[in-house]
């Protein structure tokens, strides 16, 4: 076994996942430096010993620690999860960690970008979310679809180990999509047999245009995994069914003309400009989601630094949106919900205003690592990751809701095998020299994605067969990079971290063909740019730590931006619109300055940043000379800058025993500069980044076995307009109401096998909206069981 270095001094401390005591008399210290506060430079040597991880839990390392990563990183476990968070989702796992927001509308979502610091929730293709190794971020995409949205789904919340984000693209292991920052999941591995299972149920309570409801949710969950010599070996599944609360909203705008079909029941309302032209007469999209989660995961310890893995995810998702017509007949007082209605004396033509949709989903994961631990001289590591859709269809009629039930026309929309693949070799190489250690990491990227995206005309919108070509959008991204990233401690207080990425990108194969059958071939892209890194670090005291990074990264377009195309028809004309295959790339240059306090028992940290994009992608509405009309589609921004700093800390037993603290309030000052396709737009917030945003979490340990918290979230106005047009938040499209959420949760240990949770989010029933409206009240029991 590796000797461990220390030094004097007497202190328990936390070395990746394991709490060692050390001797009374010295104190253990990184990589046996000298002690320039006594002026020791004094090594001991301890014998060779067995070192055991507290709980029995595995003595990972993030990749942080592992490859001694200059970005900040805010961490949450699974002990903290488990005491603070009311977990359904994957995704809920991170949502009290600083100055992030997870666009998630109801249990279940399939649809949920992040928003982190300097980027909105519609540029998800700013981050990065990795489980084991595993990309699970949609590059597909840069906005809220399903070809945007990161898979959280394929991970199940049993599994994880631990969360790990890093802010900003400070690292050359990382490529330009880490603009906004880089999540890390870490699942768990057995050490022994173990089994688990758990029972959650949600109750939410709905008001919104004085309709109200109930929707409830169950997930059952189950866990079987064993270690057998170097083999171990873990399988998860979870049953989701979950109802949301209405997810659209129906409105009419003001109209003239006489005749039909005199109504009660619509409901004025303002629209997201402050007009007063609507009238809301439904609801839409109230989601019935029944999602099965499969995870199968093998390990085999081939040496005992030498370890391979192969991680095998299936994701089915059978879902169906459904409506609510407040409409009710002014004679009979029957549901109205199509042909020509009369309101106020004006009348209207409802159509298929009213409809249904139904999803049919089965993705499947593929991950596969090879990798070295011996920290020693070098370790490496060799990773690969498949994700596909091999079943992504979505039906939706086009025709009155009294023929959709009888199964009349329709759209047949698919992403059928869509998908993408990565691989990623790397290394470190740890020198010691004359001058002081290195870590010195490099390695090289593969990724590529892949779009096959279908829509067709159905006779039966339910399950017919196509019969009718509409629009058919194809193409591929890919990127190769290498990158090199040296830390050197050139002095016990100082280290300098110099790091580069070079990276070739290609778009190709893009096509896109529209209802007259005309087919328009996209021309190919190629581009290749460098992004250097710098940060420098300064340890003065074992309590303080500074550090100052800047970087520069490249966000290309993604595939979507790129060969996405919508079929109109002006005067009888078919045409293809929204694809823009002449994207230029988004250029970020970040910086960043950061001092860490350390505590007894917690930290505090302060942050300052600023940013600047140049060509920022993101869809505005410019006129079209193709359809006579304006049209959105994604364009590139001049510039936007952003500004603004961000406070976080956490503290155990604050003035008592068992009582944690940990909270975090970030300001950000974002601004469009120039814009020369929308003028209005320049000195405009950047949609979806708000002003401020907070939380703060105050957990309880009563006793060894009864655990409460109360957690807090905040976000001031945001705006989802170029121009911030959209200056009332508070209704369906409106984005970016102000809020302040208060969660609570109580968990209590029965029997060493059995926990009992309870827990309320959005206690004060606090009514938002980020252009869909939020969940209100909800309620939530779970019982779990691990042996």
């Amino acid at each position: 076994m590796k000797h461990a270095k220390i030094k004097l001094g007497a202190k328990p401390y936390l070395m990746g996942a394991m709490l060692l005591t050390v001797l009374p008399g010295v104190s253990a210290t990184e990589d046996g430096k000298t002690d320039n506060k006594t002026g020791s430079n004094q090594t001991a040597v301890l014998p060779e010993m067995t070192v055991t991880a507290e709980s029995g839990k595995a003595a990972t390392q993030t990749a942080t620690e592992k490859y001694k990563l200059p970005a900040v990183t805010e961490s949450v476990t699974r002990e903290k999860m488990e005491d603070t968070i009311n977990v359904m989702n994957t995704e809920d796992a991170i949502k009290y960690l600083p100055n992030i927001l997870v666009r998630k509308r109801y249990i279940g979502d399939k649809e949920m970008p992040v928003s982190m610091r300097t980027s909105g929730t519609g540029s998800s293709a700013r981050s990065l979310i990795y489980a084991d190794g595993i990309l699970l971020s949609s590059l597909l995409g840069n906005n809220n679809s399903m070809t945007g949205s990161p898979r959280w789904n394929m991970v199940s919340p049993s599994e994880i180990e631990r969360v790990d984000v890093m802010y900003g693209p400070f690292s050359a292991a990382y490529g330009g999509n880490s603009i906004g920052g880089v999540v890390d999941i870490t699942t768990r591995m057995p050490e022994k047999f173990e089994a688990g299972g758990g029972v959650q149920s949600t109750w939410q309570e709905y008001d919104v245009y004085g309709h109200t409801d109930v929707y409830d949710s169950q997930q059952y969950t189950a866990n079987l995994g064993s270690r057998h010599g170097d083999f171990s070996w873990r399988f998860d599944v979870s049953h989701l069914d979950a109802h949301s609360q209405p997810i659209s909203y129906t409105y009419l705008p003001t109209s003239s003309g006489t005749g039909g079909v005199p109504v009660t029941g619509a409901v004025g309302d303002v629209d997201r400009s402050g007009s007063q032209r609507i009238f809301a007469i439904g609801e839409g999209n109230i989601r019935h989601t029944i999602q099965d989660n499969f995870k199968w995961k093998l390990a085999y310890d081939i040496t005992p630094t030498l370890k391979a893995s192969y991680t095998l995810g299936l994701w089915q998702n059978d879902e169906s949106g459904g409506f609510n017509s407040y409409l009710r007949s002014a004679t009979t007082g029957a549901p109205v919900n199509s042909g020509i209605i009369n309101m106020n004396g004006r009348n209207y033509n409802l159509g298929s205003t009213f409809a249904e949709n139904d999803y049919q989903q089965m993705h499947w994961s593929h991950g596969m690592a090879l990798k070295s631990n011996t920290g020693g001289i070098f370790d490496w590591e060799l990773t690969g990751s498949v994700i596909n859709y091999g079943q992504d269809e979505q039906r939706a009629p086009t025709v009155a809701p009294n023929l959709a039930a009888a199964g009349g026309a329709g759209t047949l929309t698919s992403l059928n095998d869509t998908g993408w693949h990565t691989v990623d070799a790397k290394g470190i190489w740890r020198p010691d020299s004359a001058w002081g250690p290195h870590h010195v990491s490099f390695g090289f990227h593969h990724d590529l994605y892949e779009l096959n995206n279908q829509q067709y005309v159905t006779s039966n919108w339910i399950y017919g067969a196509p019969v009718r070509l509409n629009t058919n959008s194809q193409g591929k991204t890919e990127t190769n990079a290498v990158w090199i990233q040296d830390a050197w401690t050139f002095d016990p207080d100082w280290t300098l971290t110099l790091g580069g990425r070079l990276e070739n990108w290609n778009a190709f194969d893009g096509t896109n063909t529209g209802s007259n059958g005309r087919t328009i071939n996209q021309s190919n892209r190629s581009d290749l740019r460098f992004s250097p890194k710098a940060s420098l670090a300064w340890k003065p005291t074992d309590s303080w730590k500074f550090t100052s990074s800047i970087a520069q990264a490249y966000r290309f377009p993604t595939v979507t931006e790129l060969f996405q195309g919508t079929n109109i028809t002006v005067s009888g004309t078919s045409n293809i619109v929204n694809p823009n295959p002449t994207l230029k790339p988004e250029e970020a240059l970040s910086s960043e300055l950061s001092a860490q306090y350390f505590l007894s028992e917690g930290s505090l940290r302060l942050s300052l940043f600023h940013e600047k994009v140049y060509d920022a992608i993101y869809s505005q509405t410019t006129f079209s000379p193709v359809t006579n009309s304006t049209l959105s589609y994604a364009q590139n921004i001049d510039q936007i800058s952003t500004y603004g700093w961000e406070f976080s800390g956490e503290h155990s037993n604050v003035v008592i025993d068992g009582l944690d603290l940990s909270g975090n309030v970030t300001w950000a000052n974002s601004r469009i500069d120039k814009n020369a396709a929308l003028p209005a737009s320049v000195g405009k917030y950047q949609p979806r980044v708000p002003e401020w945003r907070a939380s703060a979490t105050a957990t309880y340990h009563v006793t060894k076995d009864f655990t409460s918290s109360i957690s807090g979230r905040y976000s001031s106005q945001q705006y989802g307009q170029i121009d911030n047009s959209d200056v009332n938040p508070d209704t369906y499209t409106g984005t970016g109401s102000a809020f302040f959420v208060v969660d609570t949760r109580a968990k209590y240990q029965l029997t060493k096998q059995l926990t009992l949770s309870a827990g309320i989010d959005n206690i004060t029933n606090e009514k938002y909206w980020l252009f869909h409206v939020f969940p209100q009240r909800t309620y939530i029991a779970e019982l779990k069981f691990n042996y």
